[in-house]
């Protein structure tokens, strides 16, 4: 059984004003417990920070997470930070 996280923390934005202060923190915290608490091996834990947050390197970490995982396996995603609404850009959202 193999056991796979993506753990992503936004605290800095470019809106001025809309910063965080512990969503960083929040990931660095869930990493220490999957490895102390649950036998995560860090190198199976993908951790986007801030800037490393793009879109482009969430969807490809969450896909990976996805491909990679087998049934039995363990696959933990973890979000910290700012949601928003955006449009729907080809009419796939009801």
């Amino acid at each position: 059984m193999a056991k796979r996280a993506v753990l992503i923390g936004v605290n800095k934005y470019q809106m001025p004003g809309a910063d965080l202060r512990g969503c960083v923190n929040d990931v660095v915290n869930i990493k220490s417990t999957l490895v102390d608490l649950y036998g995560f091996d860090p190198n199976d834990i993908a951790v986007l920070a801030d800037a490393a947050a793009t879109k482009k390197a969430i969807e490809k970490e969450i896909v990976r997470l996805v491909k990679d995982s087998k049934k039995g396996d363990v696959a933990v995603l973890h979000y910290s930070g700012h949601g928003s609404n955006v449009p729907d850009d080809n009419g796939d959202e009801t």
